[in-house]
């Protein structure tokens, strides 16, 4: 399990910060045209699970679901996510969900928070919380903004489960460039899908002379008017750079019969148009601060190195259609997106490398502000490869704490791959990520590469260890890939190699005690634990920690110790809740489950074990989603629940056969099967239905200590069962009781 980095930064929040400015809708303007033949289609029957509002850059999507917004929140509130790159973590994107349907529902009660759901959990903990919510606070609708820069299938499925399990009374509104990649054939065939495309979004010659004439007070003949519907094919944007372009022309009709032909090669010449209508510094200022994503007038100070950003932005947003407020505060904006475009490509065209240097300004106000994913971006669009990675080193196990791993996944996608595969702090941090995600084939590649690398003489890794060697002999210890007995070799290598005064010793330990527990060596398993949470607490290591403090307890259990047992899981549970990684871990679950199954309270024991199979399930180590299975499944029989018992039973054994070195995990599943085998009938009809399970485990490999725990009886109980076993067979030995009940056909 990695550690955080030997050079400190800033500590991150364990929550990110949220970009407010996506939760507000575009400002409403004066010369926004009100198109009530779209505002009326966007009125679905109770029937509509779905709208989506799909057309290329410029048509108009977003200013259409403002307006509509504005008209339908007296009847309805109506939140707003405008989605960007970062959204493709599950984590993030229902986060910013939730706090905008809070902000337009203030009754909204949910319990379970995205954070503390996990990326796991959040489609079967986080969603149906939502959806049982939305139902008690009536009527309501989103919009999710620019939806196209959704990329991710996980976040795509948990809208998907969204779309179809949310009440009549909540409207969700999908605006998109491309085609989302959701089930709209199905949703249209059941007649569940309102659609708006491109062919629809056009603007008519109606509401063209509404925009051109009376919004924008051009005084275009009609004719001219139709002219630009015609040579523009409608395309709002297109309207409004030539409305930009015609003011302060006095031949305007010579200027509409410029535009020369119906394609869209016409910006290049309306970028000019519009570009010329201001003077030479407003020209710069827009150009170069096309660069950013948004912005606000500090930033552009920084960056534009000048003064009074502020005073420009407010007025280019009362005159620069292109411009968009981003709050109520007027503080943040952002450019149209397409015309965001067509500036980056002005601005190379006039001051060709500038951008580059930009961007390296933009990344070092978003360090300075703490916005650090905006920084990595920016310094990785700057071609500064060694800041962005000295950021990604510094702040990694921070984002990877809190459940983020695909938002690390995405950073290392902003550099080019030889620049990732020639950084050894890019693959140290690419291998851990993908050995605890369970990602194996990935994991080994970044680590073979970086043995081929070798690591630079004095550089400090950003893991902490105080060898590459240790921190990969950890890493393969920790996380062995199904085959215990390699990952307790490269365990104790790692434990020969790392100094036991290192802040990384924990880890070392935490990985000997994983190895030690499935090679069922508990005594010394439960040592390696305890230093674990000893020191781990206090060097922050709080993955560690809390795998250790779970697999204590699980320990506790299997000696009979509930009262210990039930201390660390709770204490596991808790320090969970409080750092915010409740789902980094599914052996917390699991060891919380078998506390609760050992006091009696087999439904909460159930919820909490399905939970920890989610989470071992998908973190992919076949290991610790055995356990859970065997676990889960072994309280699923003795609740009565033998359908379900037996697909864990089926997992668990399909998860041990893939392992090349189980440990004793094929002896626990083995000793679960036999004890399921069906119960044949008593000749002498002496023993009970218990005393012929006790005797069918007696065959097995498990003492009576054991055997208990696999029953959730006590060891007192299983030994007055086995001597009254004895006594009815009349034998005085666990063999020779074996062989008397295949002689009499029990077993």
């Amino acid at each position: 399990m990695p550690g955080t980095s030997t050079t400190r930064p800033r500590e991150p929040s364990l929550a990110p910060p949220m970009l407010l400015t996506k939760l507000h809708p575009p400002a409403e303007r004066a010369q926004t045209v009100l198109r009530e033949r779209l505002v009326e289609r966007l009125r679905p029957g109770p029937e509509i699970k779905l709208t989506v509002v799909a057309a290329p850059p410029g048509y108009g999507k977003t200013t259409l679901l403002g307006a509509w917004r504005e008209l339908t929140e007296p009847e309805r509130p109506v939140g707003w996510v405008t989605l960007d790159d970062g959204d493709n973590d599950p984590v993030v994107l229902w986060s910013y969900v939730v706090e905008a349907v809070r902000r337009v529902c203030p009754a909204l009660d949910v319990a379970v928070s995205p954070q503390a759901a996990g990326p796991t959990r959040i489609v079967e903990l986080l969603l149906p919380e939502l959806v049982n919510a939305l139902t008690v606070v009536g009527d309501a609708a989103l919009v999710l903004d620019d939806f196209h820069r959704i990329s991710s299938d996980g976040v795509r499925e948990s809208v998907t489960w969204f779309v179809d399990h949310a009440p009549s009374s909540f409207q969700l509104v999908l605006a998109t460039r491309s085609e989302p990649a959701l089930p709209l054939a199905a949703l249209r065939a059941h007649g569940a899908l309102l659609e708006l495309r491109a062919d629809e979004l056009g603007f008519t010659a109606a509401e063209a002379d509404l925009l051109l004439n009376e919004r924008l007070d051009l005084g275009l003949e009609r004719d001219d008017v139709d002219d630009l519907v015609e040579r523009t094919e409608g395309w709002a944007a297109g309207l409004y750079l030539a409305a930009l372009s015609l003011r302060g022309v006095e031949d305007r009709h010579a200027m509409v019969r410029r535009f020369g032909g119906k394609n869209r090669k016409v910006v290049d010449f309306l970028l000019d148009e519009v570009l010329e209508a201001h003077d030479a510094s407003t020209q710069s200022f827009m150009l170069r601060s096309s660069v950013f994503d948004r912005m606000c007038g500090s930033l552009c100070d920084a960056v534009l190195e000048r003064d009074g950003s502020d005073e420009v932005l407010g007025e280019l947003a009362r005159t620069n259609l292109f411009l968009l407020p981003l709050d109520a505060e007027g503080e943040w904006y952002r450019f149209h997106h397409l015309f965001a475009q067509l500036l980056r490509v002005e601005l190379e065209h006039r001051e060709p490398g500038l951008a580059a240097t930009l961007h390296r300004r933009a990344y070092a106000w978003h360090r300075e502000n703490g916005s650090f994913s905006e920084a990595i971006e920016h310094a990785a669009a700057a071609g500064a490869f060694e800041e962005a990675t000295d950021l990604v080193a510094e702040i990694w196990f921070h984002t990877l704490s809190m459940g983020r791993r695909m938002t690390i996944l995405n950073w290392l996608k902003r550099f080019p791959p030889d620049v990732v595969g020639e950084s050894p702090r890019l693959l140290l941090v690419k291998a851990w990520v993908h050995a605890y995600s369970g990602d194996r084939d990935l994991a080994r590649e970044a680590m073979v590469t970086l043995e081929r690398l070798g690591w630079p003489d004095g550089e400090p890794l950003p893991d902490g260890f105080g060898s590459l060697e240790a921190s990969l002999a950890t890493m393969r210890g920790g996380f062995p890939g199904g085959d215990v007995g390699e990952g307790h070799r490269n365990a104790l290598r790692a434990a020969e190699l790392e100094d036991h005064g290192s802040p990384m010793w924990a880890a070392v330990s935490w990985a000997l005690g994983m190895c030690r527990y499935y090679l069922g060596d508990l005594e010394r398993a439960d040592r390696s634990f305890a230093y674990t949470t000893e020191v781990g607490a206090s060097t922050e290591r709080w993955l560690v920690t809390l795998s250790a403090l779970a697999y204590r307890s699980l320990i506790a259990g299997e000696r009979d110790e509930p009262d210990l047992q039930h201390r660390f899981a709770q204490e596991a549970s808790r320090l969970a809740r409080e750092r915010g990684i409740e789902d980094a871990n599914g052996e917390v679950h699991v060891a919380m489950g078998e506390s609760l199954a050992a006091r009696g309270e087999h439904d909460a024991a159930l919820a909490s074990l399905a939970r920890g199979v989610a989470v071992t399930r998908s973190l992919g180590r076949p290991l610790e989603l055995a356990n859970a299975l065997i676990r889960e499944a072994r309280l699923l029989e003795a609740t009565g629940h033998r359908e379900a018992a037996a697909a864990s039973r089926a997992g668990a054994r399909a998860t041990v056969d893939s392992c090349a070195d189980p440990g004793v995990l094929r002896d626990r599943l083995t000793a679960l099967e036999w004890s399921r085998r069906p119960r044949p009938r008593a000749r002498d009809g002496q023993l009970t239905d218990r005393e012929l399970v006790v005797l069918r485990m007696l065959g097995g490999p498990l003492t009576e200590r054991e055997i208990g725990r696999e029953l959730y009886l006590s060891h007192n109980t299983v030994h007055s069962h086995t001597k009254s076993i004895y006594r009815k067979l009349g034998v005085s030995a666990r063999s020779e009781a074996t062989q008397r009940a295949r002689e009499l056909g029990l077993l």
